[in-house]
């Protein structure tokens, strides 16, 4: 039964075929789930936009580089040679939990959401290997984890690097002044 409901799920990912569009807008809602720490820190519309810019394309380029590993992963131990437009095109719509991403403002709201949101995209791709590709579903949860653990990497370092931004800021406004 759970075979099957798999097996339906990634023919329902498949037929959503949008790739390389849907990695963008999938960085841009990681990137607009930053929003919060950009207004904390009143920056400016200007300033929030160049970063919102700048994090949904590291973001991106962290989901790019998530299916190429998955690709050349692919290609070494099950065989299957592909050009990284077709994969991407294949895996692209396995990121559609990452669309919701926009709503996590961690650490305001909670990591547990993202975490949720992460579980759920590392187990679309999965899934979608073991449909497209004929891999058993152990052999592509091992070729999967590879890539998922880049790109989390990169967007735990997006993020951290705001973060850390943001307080070392606030640290400034807060640190005594020498005029008193």
């Amino acid at each position: 039964m759970i075979d099957e409901a798999l097996g339906d799920l990634a023919k329902w990912l498949m037929q959503a075929d949008v790739g390389l569009g849907l990695v963008a807008l999938v960085g841009l809602s990681m990137s607009i789930s930053h929003l919060f720490a950009l207004v904390a820190n009143r920056l400016t519309p200007r300033q929030i936009l160049i970063q919102l810019i700048l994090d949904g394309l590291v973001l991106s380029l962290a989901l790019v580089l998530a299916c190429l590993i998955n690709m050349l992963l692919l290609g070494a131990f099950a065989g299957a040679v592909l050009d990284p437009g077709e994969l991407l095109a294949k895996l692209g719509p396995a990121l559609i939990p990452g669309l919701f991403y926009c709503f996590v403002a961690a650490p305001y709201i909670s990591d547990l959401i993202a975490s949720v949101i992460w579980a759920m995209i590392h187990l679309n791709v999965v899934t979608l290997l073991h449909v497209q590709f004929d891999v058993p579903y152990g052999q592509a949860l091992l070729l999967a984890t590879p890539g998922f653990v880049v790109a989390l990497l990169m967007v735990m370092a997006v993020f951290h690097q705001g973060w850390q931004g943001a307080y070392r800021r606030l640290a400034s406004e807060l640190a005594p002044s020498a005029d008193c």
